[in-house]
């Protein structure tokens, strides 16, 4: 049992590293797909935003080749919904190669809801600089 889990441990912590600037390294990238809800509606835009997450964001990600994780994010003080897709370098290069499939998509189904607004997309290095996943 324990070399079946050796055989995956790549899936689990990212081994190559890259060097931003001296003394800044990362293992891992992160795309991040936000917008800001609003309470009108007992926050349905809320829980649109989040049926985005359901079904378009998980199903699409669920398998894709060394997706490290999927974060939500929720602020109910400054109304901030965001989706943090985490990859270690390599497989991030080839998503980001795929246009972030299904950013489009998603991206057009944050649009269509009435009461979300600032929708953005960012990239950017994210390094756990404790616990399991350090560089």
């Amino acid at each position: 049992m324990a070399a079946a889990a050796g055989v995956d441990a790549w899936k689990k912590v990212p081994v190559h590293t890259t060097t931003i600037c001296e003394g800044v390294t990362t293992n891992t990238w992160a795309r991040e797909w936000r917008c800001k809800w609003n309470e009108e509606n007992e926050k349905k835009s809320l829980t649109q935003c989040q049926q985005v997450l359901d079904n378009i964001v998980l199903p699409r990600l669920r398998n894709v080749h060394g997706l490290a994780s999927v974060q939500r994010i929720v602020c109910g003080e400054c109304k901030d919904f965001k989706i943090v897709c985490k990859m270690g370098l390599d497989a991030f290069d080839d998503w980001a190669s795929m246009n972030y499939e299904p950013e489009e998509e998603v991206v057009q189904a944050l649009m269509s809801i009435e009461g979300v607004s600032q929708i953005q997309a960012q990239t950017y290095a994210i390094t756990p600089v404790l616990g399991p996943g350090r560089t």
